[in-house]
């Protein structure tokens, strides 16, 4: 076993080291015992020693490397520091090598527990083997490379992550799915009621202030439903209204600088004026609030949160950065994911559905420059919104135009929303039928009876509205169909489906795209029009 000693290539002059104590430690030895070595294995041992072309070795004795092997010294090479991966010392840094393997072997340790040392991309994994009772007779150091396996390792269980994500997201949209169409249908009995309430002039004074309240009250609650739908990623459609950016964004920043300046948190924004962008101002504002507040929580000592916008020719980008510690590279890639814990991440990860929806970005990063003091960065680029669609787009505040008397065809599977439904109807001078389910609705017009406009559920049980349409696009092609779900915001503007439909109207109803339908002439006027042109 001298042999191996004299072997291997030394860094100074080593004294010479008893080989059976070498020995100890060796699988099938104990500390102190006195070995017979096989002259044989031992030969095989320095063979194995010498020429491995995976593992280093490395003897210290007296606080000084001894020998060492060939590998070993091609793990040495380079410069750069080496630092703990993980551990009790995660962070301590050694400059080379031959330090680390020093510093550590006299580091008392009960086992052979391998530690993992990184630099530059290169992790090396180290085990320190004791070569006796009495540790001044040295420390046996294994050393593999191990980058490859922790890269494959890591690779995998992304891999792994992303799966769970994957099915996390799916059960979580299902749930939201589910809890937001029951929720939308209660908002749609609530604001029908509420409009049947103002309709009747003996409410007025402090009742018609309340029926005002409960009817903003049920909006901001539909809100809240449509920002759990963007929580779970199941919101399909894209905001069409051209949204001016720079009063979104400043009437925000103002109304959150009172309890930025109780926390002692500046706000210094530059926003000049921008292109009007595609989006909705109740979202866009609830996604700037989300930001405001979670920077402010990052600087519970004080700082300022740095706000600037700016044209790009295509796109309006928007920066918000914040003065405090920063986040990890694992914190930024779970940033906007709802599982990653925590509060603040929920209302992150809505911003996040919200900007990818109508077809923007949002991504966070740790960024220093032009004097800021390093913290976390967030990007957020808007789409200019398109000349056309903002032409197109009506004016809210415009009164709709009075409605026309049209044969109306109700079909739902809850007796509540037809019951308020028509009454809302025959208020606006509708003649009104009702169905509770697609095969009576179809009875109808089987028995020969015609309908200048049919609003029909998706989800009921015998048949489905998009069943129930497919059915009357046969039997009267002609006949408007519109369907009226709690899931509007879910079914995509391309899905095949909606070409058996004039349209999808959300739950709860817009009385006032209630009344622009109402205001289209009668399919027997339709058709008398069309004749006399002709």
């Amino acid at each position: 076993m001298g042999k191996l000693v004299e072997s291997l290539p030394l860094l100074s002059p080593a004294p010479h080291i008893d080989t059976d104590a070498l020995l100890i430690g060796l699988p099938g030895t104990r500390a102190g015992e006195k070995l017979n070595v096989d002259l044989t294995n031992t030969a095989r041992f320095a063979d194995w020693a010498l020429g491995s072309a995976s593992t280093g070795l490395a003897v210290v004795q007296l606080g000084k490397i001894e020998s060492t092997n060939a590998r070993f010294h091609r793990f040495a090479e380079g410069v750069g520091t080496w630092r703990w991966l993980s551990g009790p010392r995660a962070g301590t840094a050694h400059a080379d090598l031959q330090e680390l393997v020093v510093t550590e072997a006299a580091v008392p340790r009960t086992s052979s527990v391998a530690s993992r040392f990184e630099r530059t991309g290169c992790v090396l994994e180290l085990r320190f083997e004791t070569m006796a009772a009495d540790r001044q007779q040295g420390v046996i150091v294994v050393v593999h490379d191990v980058t490859a396996e922790l890269r494959r390792v890591t690779s995998q269980q992304r891999e792994r992550e992303g799966l769970l994500h994957g099915e996390r997201m799916q059960a979580m949209g299902v749930l939201a799915s589910s809890v937001a169409h029951d929720l939308n249908h209660v908002l749609n009995i609530m604001t029908l009621r509420v409009a049947t309430l103002r309709a009747d002039s003996a409410l007025g004074g402090k009742w018609g202030r309340t029926l005002e309240s409960l009817g903003k009250m049920v909006g901001d609650a539909a809100g809240i439903v449509a920002r759990l739908q963007d929580l779970a990623r199941r919101r399909q459609d894209r905001p069409t209204e051209a949204v001016d950016l720079s009063a979104v964004l400043t009437g925000v920043i103002e109304m959150a600088r009172t309890e930025a300046d109780a926390m002692g948190v500046r706000i210094e924004a530059r926003v000049p004026p921008l292109p009007l962008v595609r989006g909705s101002a109740a979202e866009l504002s609830h996604v700037f609030m989300s930001l405001l507040a979670r920077a402010r929580s990052e600087m519970p000592n004080g700082g300022a949160i740095h706000v600037r916008a700016r044209d790009e020719g295509r796109q309006v980008v928007v920066s918000l950065q914040d003065e405090g510690g920063g986040l990890h590279d694992h914190e930024l890639a779970r940033l906007f994911d709802p599982f990653a814990g925590g509060r603040r991440d929920l209302g992150l990860s809505t911003a996040y559905g919200v900007m990818a929806r109508l077809g923007g970005s949002i991504c966070a990063g740790n960024e220093c420059g032009n004097g800021v003091q390093a913290g976390t960065i967030f990007t957020l680029s808007f789409p200019h919104a398109q000349p056309a669609a903002r032409a197109k787009q009506p004016s809210r505040g415009a009164p709709p135009p009075p409605p026309l008397p049209h044969r109306v065809l109700l079909v739902d599977d809850e007796a509540d929303n037809l019951e308020v439904l028509r009454e809302v109807l025959e208020m606006e001078g509708q003649e009104v039928a009702t169905s509770q389910s697609g095969p009576l609705a179809l009875a109808r017009l089987r028995r020969g009876e015609s309908f200048d406009l049919v609003l029909c559920d998706v989800g009921m049980p015998e048949m489905s509205g998009w069943q129930v349409a497919q059915e009357i696009q046969q039997m009267a092609p002609k006949t408007p169909v519109y369907m009226l779900t709690g899931w509007a915001n879910e079914i995509s503007s391309s899905d095949v489906r909606r070409q058996l439909v004039r349209g999808v109207l959300a739950k709860p109803l817009d009385l006032h795209e209630l009344k622009m339908l109402l205001s289209v002439p009668r399919l027997e006027e339709e058709e008398e029009t069309a004749s006399v042109a002709h």
